[in-house]
């Protein structure tokens, strides 16, 4: 299997003989977005100000205000997020590419601020501990996509260890469907 640059984040652990691969599962919480703004060209702030059915000065204006906020060293919240926590351009393709690619974006230590980068942290740490050789790539970085099986005499032993770590279920879906022999 090859995996597909862009359609998901990912985790991905090189044993010596297979691969695994953890997805990460954003929650939508905004917590990421509630310290942080983007940079966006000016080009692209007037085309999200129309897909958002705003007035573009209006709209870039308040950008650079928060912005600006921003290279003071102040965390601001991303104007971009709505009144429930969702980033109004999640969907669209001018979102920067460090949002898109949060929280491997961001240096690789967890952030403790997203429920979703510690659980999968936890996961990760769960499925590595014991191995001796392995190398770990993530979405943001990952030199080979191809994706090697894992052999079924050792899956069982894997499944067991994602387990043991609380996840979502639908993370474990998604687990399941990426690494099943």
């Amino acid at each position: 299997m090859i995996i597909e640059p862009g359609s998901y984040l990912f985790s991905k652990i090189e044993c010596r003989d297979y691969d695994i691969l953890l997805p990460f599962s954003c929650r939508k919480t905004g917590q990421c977005c509630s310290v942080y703004v983007p940079r966006i060209p000016y080009e692209h702030l007037e085309i999200l100000s129309q897909y958002l059915g705003l007035k573009a000065d209006a709209f870039i204006a308040d950008y650079q205000f928060y912005y600006g906020k921003k290279l003071k060293g102040q965390a601001v919240r991303c104007p971009f997020l709505d009144d429930q926590n969702l980033c109004q351009i999640y969907h669209h393709t001018l979102r920067p590419w460090v949002c898109y690619l949060f929280p491997f974006s961001y240096g690789g230590e967890v952030i403790p601020s997203c429920p979703a980068h510690v659980e999968h942290r936890q996961l990760l740490d769960c499925l590595v501990a014991g191995g001796k050789e392995y190398n770990v790539y993530d979405s943001g970085f990952c030199p080979n996509l191809e994706l090697r099986p894992i052999p079924e005499d050792r899956w069982l032993g894997i499944l067991k260890r994602f387990q043991s770590a609380p996840s979502l279920p639908e993370l474990a879906v998604s687990f399941v469907a990426f690494n099943e022999p």
